[in-house]
């Protein structure tokens, strides 16, 4: 692993990572322009607790990740606050674009386009940006997730997410953000106190995959598609397990869900959920289930519309 901590890029700085990470970053640094092909675990790396960096208008060519955050071997912790990204681009890429881990907050990241590959490997899971740990109160804006497969053969799950959270994260915002051609789900969503504002995801076997309560705006689904492996496919996966047995909500304004096949639109598992749509334009053929129970999930009362149900 290259150390160039010390280089700030601030013109077009043209690397061949040769599967190598490149810049292990630091407090108040900013990284402009930079330009690389067949990065390593990171172009960028996060391996100790570091505050305000900058990463702005980035391009990469192939390569297993852009971001990475894990702490180095004397480290238990790698916290990232205060993180900005912009304007980056990357493709050909067989992990995902970032990953941000611990107690890392207070960061966004805006005007972002990756692009994923089928990978195989029997531990890469591939997503496009993931949050763990308890990394929270982060705002994604204008993000585009697409292309993320992990094929892991017949009989098997296939993961491969566009964005997703895990339990411990919180307050993570998705504004303008778009999901497509996943192998999973478009959204795979486990944190609290999430926002979805504006999105939409299409593609995908799962557009929507949500394991806590959540509040959206406006949501597109679009012609979910069944790119392998044994998991479900629809418009929304909710995964209604919850302690004490308490309904999960799901509160969408606007909901437009658009597809030539009839997938169910909600598949509800394990538990109860309320399910709150205001407006909605759904075109679906004749007779696409509207529910569907899975393992013992279930509507009680029925999904609640503000005005008339959609006629299916």
């Amino acid at each position: 692993m290259a150390d160039m901590s010390s280089s700030f890029a601030r013109g077009a700085v043209l690397i061949d990572a040769e599967g190598e990470s490149v810049y292990f970053v630091r407090s108040g640094a900013v990284y402009r322009g930079v330009r690389a092909r067949n990065v390593g675990n990171g172009l960028f790396v996060f391996r100790e607790p570091v505050h305000d960096v900058q990463i702005i208008d980035v391009r990469v060519a192939g390569g297993y990740r852009v971001i990475e955050n894990t702490a180095g071997p004397d480290l238990v912790g790698a916290d990232c606050v205060g993180l900005r990204v912009r304007q980056a681009r990357a493709s050909g890429l067989e992990r995902g674009f970032a990953r941000i881990r611990y107690d890392s907050h207070d960061g966004v990241i805006e005007d972002v386009s990756a692009s994923g590959m089928l990978t195989t490997g029997s531990g890469n899971l591939p997503v496009g940006i993931g949050f763990a740990d308890t990394a929270h109160d982060f705002r994604v804006e204008r993000c585009s997730m697409r292309g993320f497969r992990w094929d892991r053969g017949e009989g098997k799950y296939w993961n491969g997410d566009g964005f997703s959270t895990e339990r411990g994260n919180a307050r993570i915002m998705f504004r303008q953000c778009a999901a497509w051609d996943n192998s999973d789900g478009g959204f795979d969503l486990k944190s609290t106190e999430s926002l979805l504002d504006d999105c939409i995801s299409g593609r995908n076997a799962r557009n929507f995959r949500l394991w806590s309560s959540i509040r959206a705006t406006r949501l597109i689904s679009l012609d979910p598609v069944k790119i392998g492996g044994t998991g479900d496919t629809n418009h929304f996966s909710i995964m209604s397990r919850q302690a004490g047995g308490e309904p999960l909500v799901i509160y969408i304004e606007h909901l437009t869900v658009k597809s030539d096949r009839g997938w169910p639109i909600f598949d509800v598992h394990d538990g109860p959920a309320k399910i709150i749509i205001g407006s909605h334009d759904i075109q679906v053929p004749p007779g696409t289930p509207l529910v569907r129970s899975r393992n013992g999930g279930s509507v009680p009362g029925g999904v609640s519309f503000a005005g008339e149900p959609p006629k299916l």
